[in-house]
Parts: structure tokens; sequence; C-alpha cells
């Protein structure tokens, strides 16, 4: 379904996972990631379908995905497909301001800012 998440409630799950850290900082991270592609596919149920794409991990909930991150650690990848995130435009300053916080750097130590 193409549901629209409340940026507010979007932004306090962003907040929460860069507070807590670790596997809730990258899920939180993934999450911003996949509302921003729109490479986003829908997630079909079809066998056929699947076979496309034979090599793609699709993740059907994030709450799966967080209670099975072990299992899909190994298979992450650029063919992952993840549930996509549709996130309403008001309070879109607070939204940016969220992602930034679980937004990871490449390279850089998180404590040295230019």
């Amino acid at each position: 379904r193409k549901l629209i998440v409340d940026s507010s409630f979007y932004s306090s799950i962003l907040v929460l996972g860069a507070q807590a850290g670790g596997l809730q900082k990258r899920i939180a991270s993934l999450l911003t990631r996949s509302r921003k592609s729109g490479k986003q596919k829908e997630i079909s149920v079809f066998e056929e379908d699947l076979l496309d794409e034979p090599c793609s991990t699709s993740i059907t909930s994030w709450e799966e995905f967080l209670e099975n991150y072990s299992c899909y650690k190994e298979k992450l990848g650029p063919s992952t497909v993840f549930p996509s995130i549709r996130v309403s435009t008001k309070d879109f300053g607070r939204v940016l301001a969220a992602e930034q916080g679980v937004a990871y750097r490449g390279g850089g130590r998180v404590g040295s800012r230019r």
C-alpha cells in the first residue's frame, strides 16, 4: 500500500535511532536511504516476478528486518529491495534535520567537523 507516514512520526523514529546508536542507527539510516532513493520497488508475492532478480534480497517489512537483522546482514547489497517509505511534506525541515542525524559520513571521524 502507498500510505504516507506523518513527518513528525518519521522524524521521531530517526532521532531515536540516532540516540540509540548501533543497529537502531543503521536501520534508521537505511530508512532514510529508502525514502531518498526513488528506486523503491513494489514487493511482489508472485514467484515468477522474483525470477527477474535472482540475486536480490527482498525485505518484506521494517519490523521483520529489525527482528531478523543477523540473517539479512550478510546478504545486504545494492540489489537489496527495501519497503518504500513516503513521508508527508509537512515539517520537511525537521525531516531533513533528523535524516542528517543518522547519515553515515564515509571515511571521516564523527567528531571531526570542518
